[in-house]
Protein backbone atom coordinates (compact mmCIF):
# COMPACT_ATOMS: atom_id res chain seq x y z
CA UNK A 1 0.00 0.00 0.00
CA UNK A 2 1.26 3.46 -0.94
CA UNK A 3 0.91 6.52 1.28
CA UNK A 4 1.08 10.09 -0.02
CA UNK A 5 1.02 13.11 2.29
CA UNK A 6 0.31 16.46 0.67
CA UNK A 7 0.29 19.90 2.27
CA UNK A 8 -2.70 21.76 0.89
CA UNK A 9 -3.88 25.37 1.07
CA UNK A 10 -7.29 26.65 2.18
CA UNK A 11 -8.30 23.78 4.49
CA UNK A 12 -10.30 25.63 7.11
CA UNK A 13 -13.16 23.44 8.34
CA UNK A 14 -14.84 20.05 8.38
CA UNK A 15 -16.71 20.98 5.19
CA UNK A 16 -13.35 21.44 3.45
CA UNK A 17 -12.20 18.06 4.76
CA UNK A 18 -15.36 16.40 3.48
CA UNK A 19 -14.95 17.97 0.03
CA UNK A 20 -11.36 16.71 -0.12
CA UNK A 21 -12.36 13.20 0.93
CA UNK A 22 -15.14 13.07 -1.64
CA UNK A 23 -12.98 14.53 -4.40
CA UNK A 24 -10.01 12.24 -3.90
CA UNK A 25 -11.88 9.03 -3.09
CA UNK A 26 -13.01 8.66 -6.72
CA UNK A 27 -9.44 8.56 -8.07
CA UNK A 28 -7.90 5.24 -9.14
CA UNK A 29 -6.21 3.30 -6.35
CA UNK A 30 -7.39 5.53 -3.49
CA UNK A 31 -8.51 3.47 -0.50
CA UNK A 32 -8.58 6.09 2.27
CA UNK A 33 -8.21 9.84 2.70
CA UNK A 34 -7.42 11.54 6.00
CA UNK A 35 -7.43 15.32 6.39
CA UNK A 36 -5.64 17.19 9.17
CA UNK A 37 -7.41 20.56 9.18
CA UNK A 38 -5.05 22.27 11.64
CA UNK A 39 -1.91 21.01 9.91
CA UNK A 40 -3.22 21.50 6.38
CA UNK A 41 -2.25 17.95 5.48
CA UNK A 42 -3.98 15.38 3.32
CA UNK A 43 -2.85 11.77 3.69
CA UNK A 44 -3.97 9.34 1.03
CA UNK A 45 -3.49 5.58 1.17
CA UNK A 46 -4.00 3.13 -1.64
CA UNK A 47 -2.41 1.15 -4.41
CA UNK A 48 -0.20 2.70 -7.09
CA UNK A 49 -1.07 6.28 -6.16
CA UNK A 50 -0.02 8.98 -8.60
CA UNK A 51 0.97 12.14 -6.72
CA UNK A 52 0.43 14.36 -9.76
CA UNK A 53 -3.12 13.09 -10.16
CA UNK A 54 -3.81 13.72 -6.46
CA UNK A 55 -2.41 17.27 -6.48
CA UNK A 56 -4.21 18.12 -9.72
CA UNK A 57 -7.54 16.98 -8.26
CA UNK A 58 -6.90 18.91 -5.03
CA UNK A 59 -6.25 22.09 -7.05
CA UNK A 60 -9.40 21.51 -9.12
CA UNK A 61 -11.56 21.39 -6.00
CA UNK A 62 -9.92 24.47 -4.47
CA UNK A 63 -7.13 23.09 -2.27
CA UNK A 64 -3.83 23.50 -4.17
CA UNK A 65 -0.63 22.00 -2.86
CA UNK A 66 1.38 24.35 -0.66
CA UNK A 67 5.02 24.44 0.35
CA UNK A 68 4.34 24.12 4.08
Amino acid sequence: MDTQTIHASNIKCQGCANAIREGLSVLPGVESVEVNIEGGQVTVQGASLQRELLTTKLAEIGYPESDT
